[in-house]
């Protein structure tokens, strides 16, 4: 098929698939909080809202509330990359305490590999001692109950930052990094089945890098978010929200949608359970669809 009459398909299915009212949309609205001053975060308090708090303000008394008022609300962690200058004292903490401290990505040489500007690549091979940390970080917010899960960025089966150049890596090395994340998730589940099942592991990537490498991850993970992925442009994300994740029941599939008009088009996907319309991370817009029982499994 091509691209054209994919499009045109696609474009078929929506104007068919998502021909529902306002108010009964399948998904439920998400909200991404970055910044200190938290504007719209207290809109999201209700059953079934989700709140993802940033790096330095997840102890601040809104998220508390919401979660009281019925919201589920994720702590943002970035295991993958460490910042290359100070952000915040409750970030060094989750950093070992010390940006300097964390273990670097080894390849091609130490501290070398970078995903994004001003911040480098950790060492996420499987049982390196940053994954054994990071487990401990996580096990030790599921005994606080301050928080219903994480959220982790990047972690996946490869990483997609342009400065990273994933294509000139060696197969080993892109074996290595996908495997480990794969122990990462394996291990966090294995924690939070013996200290609180109830706990939300969430990641902000896919599990797919073209092959079956990283496809085991999807097991140990409720959902993944998907970000800003195009409605027309071919139906691999739409296929993707459907995969099945983790059996404990509390599946999370958030779509990061590129307008209000899309997030409300997602939120009738077969298996997305939250949208957001965000395009920058600072605070949460208005919830772009209202609040509804959880109609996936």
């Amino acid at each position: 098929m091509t691209p054209k009459r994919a499009y045109a398909a696609l474009c078929c299915l929506l104007s068919v698939t998502f021909a529902v009212p306002a108010t009964t949309f399948a998904a439920n609205p998400a909200g991404i909080a970055f910044n200190s001053s938290l504007t719209n975060v207290s809109l999201y308090g209700k059953p079934t809202g989700l709140l993802i708090a940033g790096r330095c303000n997840r102890d601040a008394d809104v998220f508390a509330t919401a979660r009281a008022n019925g919201a589920e609300v994720l702590a943002y962690l970035n295991a993958a990359e460490r910042p290359d200058e100070p952000v915040c004292a409750l970030d060094q903490g989750f950093y070992m305490n010390d940006y300097g401290a964390v273990p670097l990505w080894p390849y091609p040489t130490y501290g070398q590999r970078q995903q994004w500007g001003g911040n480098r690549m950790t060492d996420l091979r499987a049982g390196s001692p940053w994954i054994l940390w990071v487990v401990e970080y996580v096990s030790n917010l599921m005994r606080e109950g301050k928080v219903d899960g994480v959220f982790l960025d990047v972690v996946g089966a490869r990483p997609w930052g342009a400065v990273a150049q994933w294509e000139g890596w060696s197969s080993s090395e892109k074996n290595a990094w996908t495997d480990g994340n794969v122990d990462l998730v394996r291990r966090l589940d294995e924690a939070r089945r013996a200290i609180n099942p109830k706990f939300i592991i969430m990641n902000n990537n896919v599990w797919d890098r073209g092959d079956n490498r990283g496809l085991p991850g999807e097991q140990y993970v409720d959902g993944v978010s998907i970000e800003h992925p195009k409605l027309g442009a071919q139906p691999w994300h739409k296929n993707y929200a459907q995969k099945v994740f983790s059996d404990l029941g509390h599946r999370r599939v958030l779509v990061i949608a590129r307008s209000t008009a899309d997030a409300r088009l997602w939120s009738g996907v077969p298996g997305v359970s939250h949208v957001s319309d965000q395009i920058y991370y600072g605070n949460p817009t208005s919830p772009p669809v209202g609040f509804t029982p959880l109609s996936v499994p």
